[in-house]
């Protein structure tokens, strides 16, 4: 009997994979993608680390080879039941070795229109479905010529084959682009690839969702909505802030999933998961762009389980071996237990931190299930925030009761937006008092401490009743508006005053 599941590269959450197969009784092996020398290669090495450090168990593990045939030799020496795509750099390899191994799989000859955005688009056009208008350019009079032909000036550049934001500008006007296209012309994709293709597209003004969906002989399947909450910063990137679980299929969703079913038809995937993302305007849904894997963010099987009753990778690992399992779930509606929340943290700037205070107010969210933050215990700098790779921080958030969920996760927002020093800092968490005279041993000893430390001891004298003297006294509170709003902040963290938010 067949019992190895290989797994081309098993990151991010695709690595919920490797105990999904051992719990069905199947032995995991772990395919890593080649990925040549530079920043993609040591991201990757880092999140391996990471990873591998988890598996409490013996696990084969085999390296891609540049020269595929002694890939394919090597893989089909296992004799394997399936190979999954796990991250985005197993899509190539993952889905070749199925094809070659006549494994269930989508077609290897669909990678084009599975893996570059211009490709994706002119199929759907092709297809008769909306799309994005776009074309690549390897030069600056490429670009011009598409600013001309088309008149816009809000345009998109992107790397044709692209991931997690990377390289991603949203820009106006000629300046902008021209800034934005030198930056990417000489820079290297996530894959390492000799070959950089950028893409220009148009810029399309909407909502923007997920769409999770399993396919099997052609017929997709939903497993997941989300609603991006994401913003641009003040460089042109586009960094995520979060993600929110949708809970309800209203007309405008549904039209979203009918949508997205059709444009993965259309684009050859056949089997597997699709990780989609759309954007919704006045006109209706649109393919921005799918990842034929599961979604990433390295998402807990457990807070999956919360939310949705299921958790993907256990859903399409059923799908991928019984297409019985896959009607049965296609017949199931859409319905998720709980309210789940995403939070992205970003820093707007370079910074040098000596405290993360970000750790004690997690710790007192009731919502907060689990996820990792920059810690000045590990680190004294945290870089600007430019895309999913720079981000400073990823948690999750879910519980019973919704309305918790919800005012926690604004609460976070609003405290990265209004007072990011609550988060990482290393300056005093409080402003001190301009009249040197009102600088008392007490106050001295308040704006010396640790930000983190403070921030844990006021948080626990308000959950504990208040009782004893205040930590901070009200003549430092009185010192400037701004240390009141902080102390508020505090104070709806520990559950004392208003839920309204400021």
């Amino acid at each position: 009997m067949k019992n190895k599941i290989v797994v081309a590269e098993p990151m991010s959450t695709a690595f919920n994979f490797l105990e999904d197969i051992r719990q069905k009784g199947y032995e995991p092996v772990i395919l890593e993608a080649y990925i040549p020398e530079g920043y993609a290669r040591r991201l990757m090495d880092e999140e391996r680390k990471t990873k591998y450090a988890r598996i409490g168990y013996p696990i084969t593990r085999i390296k891609e080879n540049p020269d595929y045939a002694a890939t394919l030799r090597e893989v089909r020496g296992l004799d394997p039941l399936l190979v999954l795509v796990g991250g985005e750099e197993g899509v190539i390899v993952g889905t070749r070795l199925a094809d070659d191994l006549g494994l269930t799989g989508n077609p290897f000859s669909n990678i084009p229109k599975m893996t570059r955005k211009s490709v994706m688009h002119r199929t759907l056009k092709e297809a008769g479905l909306r799309y994005i208008r776009g074309q690549e350019v390897s030069s600056w009079e490429d670009c011009l010529l598409f600013l001309a032909k088309t008149g816009m000036e809000d345009v998109v550049l992107k790397h044709d084959h692209g991931v997690a934001s990377v390289g991603v500008h949203l820009v106006h006007g000629k300046e902008e682009l021209l800034a934005a296209f030198r930056q990417e012309k000489t820079a290297e994709n996530m894959f390492g690839e000799a070959e950089n293709r950028l893409l220009l597209q148009e810029r399309i003004f909407g909502e923007e969702y997920v769409v999770n969906t399993v396919s099997r002989n052609g017929v997709p399947a939903l497993t997941s909505v989300f609603r991006y909450h994401k913003k641009q910063t003040p460089s042109g990137y586009v960094i995520y802030r979060g993600l929110e679980a949708v809970m309800e299929l209203g007309r405008k969703e549904a039209l979203l999933v009918e949508y997205a079913f059709r444009a993965v038809q259309a684009l050859g995937i056949t089997d597997g998961p699709v990780h989609g993302e759309y954007i919704v305007d006045e006109e209706g849904p649109l393919l921005n762009e799918s990842n034929c894997r599961v979604m990433g963010g390295s998402a807990p099987s457990g807070f999956l389980d919360k939310v949705f009753g299921y958790h993907e990778t256990d859903v399409v690992l059923d799908c991928m071996l019984d297409c019985d399992f896959h009607r049965e779930f296609l017949q199931q509606p859409y319905s998720p237990l709980r309210k789940g929340y995403v939070k992205d943290f970003y820093s707007d700037r370079d910074k040098t931190i000596s405290s993360s205070g970000i750790i004690p107010i997690l710790r007192n969210m009731d919502s907060f299930y689990s996820g990792w933050v920059e810690s000045a215990e590990k680190t004294d700098h945290i870089r600007e925030t430019i895309d999913l790779e720079t981000e400073t921080g990823c948690v999750y958030l879910v519980h019973d009761d919704p309305e918790t969920t919800k005012r926690e996760f604004e609460l976070l927002m609003l405290i990265e937006e209004k007072y990011p020093d609550l988060l990482y800092s290393n300056t005093s968490l409080f402003i001190p008092p301009e009249d040197s005279a009102e600088l008392t041993p007490e106050i001295m000893d308040i704006l010396k401490r640790d930000t983190e430390a403070l921030i844990s001891d006021i948080i626990s004298f308000y959950k504990n009743g208040s009782k004893g003297n205040p930590i901070v006294p009200e003549t430092l509170l009185n010192a400037n508006p701004y240390n009141r709003e902080i102390m508020d902040v505090l104070k709806k963290i520990s559950g004392v005053g208003s839920k309204a938010f400021l």
